[in-house]
């Protein structure tokens, strides 16, 4: 595909753009109820740039330098074509990473919005630490999730959100180096699912192997209460999670026309979930409250905050008040997805760089066998000494941020540390995925995976902000730790028993939605290592 954005439009392109959108959503359609109507928001998408571009005005900053403008003809008309084509064929990503040739700060107009790509480490450092206040999530984010995760920690901004990560830190700070406990029954499951595929001789989804294995974690550590996706291949919940991040990606886009996003059957998928998630917090507040009782009696239990849904009931939110229900599924669903989504992504991609780089796969192997041996259980200490299994976690993460894209909107007028202007009210997106690629900062191999980039030499040349996959500053994830943690043992058990290559021809297509994803799955063949 063409990354050239200032392309003349022209009556044929027009026709082919609709023609690819009409056939892309038939196709969609018949694969998959959850995905919502694409031709419809492509249409939404070339009016939403072109008034937008009819509305900007030309006017110098009041202070620093005017930001460059995104090249562009035909009122936005060159630029909307490729970005719906871009989205269609799974290439957004690609078509974003090709604007920062133009510049690494640039700027447009969408329907009266200012939107400002910033990807100069600087910038986003600035962004994410130093002016940290006048950058939040903004209006247009917590309308497009509201009806998804609430008033959850991932949604939240100000005192509420200040509130949620002042209590859930002590829980990942005591729990996140548990070791490959936490894990075990799922993994024993993973084990069960690969040996009856490699009897069978046949590949497998990795993608939606661990997207099961990572919400069964994730519901094990956060509830107390796992969900059983492993057991059960077309898990409702899981499909309801899934489908209700692709709407809510499509909203955020929009900004204020996310009434434009087709989403008929979001009600029901947010039911579905709920059906799932309250339960376990009734049950929880159940227990708490029969704690409490016997408490008194002098009966406390020392295991009583075991999970973080144990430990926000004997907490209290921003206002002093104890956390209801509503709250409190809220939170859930907000930690849920950051400890699924990105544990899925890693260990995804993982497996698609090891099975592409067997002579990779085989140092990791070494390494694995000369610290933990072929059947121990790694614990702690084995761990930290694992540094090419990091280097390998660290390379993947690089090429493959799990949230790619993040969007900001500036409070008060400010200017970046290059110099350029950035207005009040502009809405500010920043991209791990494009800045962990530049050849600027990472070298002529910046596209190559190559974890040796992270040994103990070459890491000196990592500036700050160029790398931050767990994002930064008071936001940075709170479960950065964990996520290293789990994805390292999980690696260590799988590696002990199997090996496995991509299948013939397969080439993931890497999107986003709110996390990173392949839109078409990860195809692996699995197969028992023997020496």
């Amino acid at each position: 595909m063409s990354t050239q954005v200032a392309t003349t439009v022209t009556p044929t392109m027009l026709s082919n753009v609709f023609t690819l959108l009409r056939n892309r959503q038939r196709s969609l359609m018949k694969r998959s109820k959850a995905n919502p109507g694409l031709a419809m928001l492509a249409l939404t998408a070339i009016l939403y740039f072109w008034i937008g571009r009819l509305r900007s005005g030309k006017k110098a900053p009041p202070r620093g330098k005017a930001i460059p403008h995104l090249k562009t003809r035909f009122m936005m008309l060159d630029v909307a074509y490729q970005y719906i084509k871009a989205r269609a064929e799974g290439d957004e990503l690609k078509w974003v990473q090709a604007l920062s040739k133009q510049g690494l700060t640039l700027t447009t107009e969408v329907v009266g919005h200012c939107l400002i790509l910033a990807f100069e480490p600087s910038s986003v450092q600035h962004m994410l630490v130093k002016n940290f206040e006048n950058y939040p999530k903004g209006p247009a984010f917590h309308k497009a999730f509201f009806p998804f995760m609430g008033t959850g920690i991932f949604n939240a901004d100000g005192a509420a959100w200040k509130n949620q990560r002042a209590l859930a830190r002590p829980h990942f700070q005591v729990t996140e180096y548990k070791g490959a406990a936490h894990i075990e029954t799922q993994i024993n499951q993973v084990f069960g699912i690969l040996d009856a595929t490699i009897a069978h001789g046949a590949s497998i989804d990795a993608q939606d192997l661990w997207s099961r294995y990572t919400i069964d974690t994730a519901t094990g550590f956060l509830f107390g209460d796992c969900v059983n996706a492993l057991g059960v291949p077309q898990n409702k919940f899981v499909h309801a999670f899934n489908y209700t991040q692709k709407v809510c990606g499509w909203k955020v886009r929009l900004c204020d026309y996310q009434a434009l996003v087709p989403s008929f059957e979001f009600p029901q998928k947010v039911k579905d979930m709920d059906a799932v998630l309250l339960p376990i917090v009734d049950s929880a507040i159940a227990r708490e409250t029969k704690r409490h009782s016997q408490a008194v009696e002098g009966e406390e239990n020392e295991n009583s905050h075991d999970n973080l849904l144990a430990h926000f009931l004997n907490s209290v939110d921003e206002n002093g008040k104890p956390f209801d229900r509503i709250y409190l599924r809220d939170m859930l669903m907000n930690f849920l997805l950051a400890g699924r989504d990105t544990s899925t992504n890693l260990l995804t991609f993982m497996c698609y760089n090891l099975g592409t780089h067997p002579e990779v796969m085989d140092r990791v192997r070494q390494e694995i066998f000369s610290v933990v041996g072929q059947d121990r259980k790694p614990d702690h200490e084995d761990i930290k000494k694992l540094k090419f299994l990091k280097q390998v976690i660290n390379e993947t993460l690089r090429l493959y941020p799990a949230v790619p894209f993040n969007i900001k909107t500036c409070l008060e007028d400010d200017v970046l540390p290059n110099g350029y202007f950035i207005p009040k009210g502009s809405l500010v997106v920043h991209s791990s995925y494009v800045t962990h690629r530049m050849k600027e900062y990472w070298g002529e191999d910046a596209e190559e995976f190559d974890p040796d980039r992270w040994g103990p030499e070459r890491v000196k040349m990592v500036r700050p902000f160029m790398f931050f996959p767990f994002h930064a500053g008071p936001r940075i994830c709170l479960g950065q730790n964990f996520a290293y943690n789990q994805a390292m043992n999980t690696m260590v058990r799988l590696m002990q028993k199997y090996t496995w290559k991509i299948v013939e021809g397969f080439e993931p297509k890497p999107e986003s939605d709110i996390t990173m994803y392949s839109r078409n799955g990860m195809q692996i063949i699995f197969d028992h290592y023997r020496e």
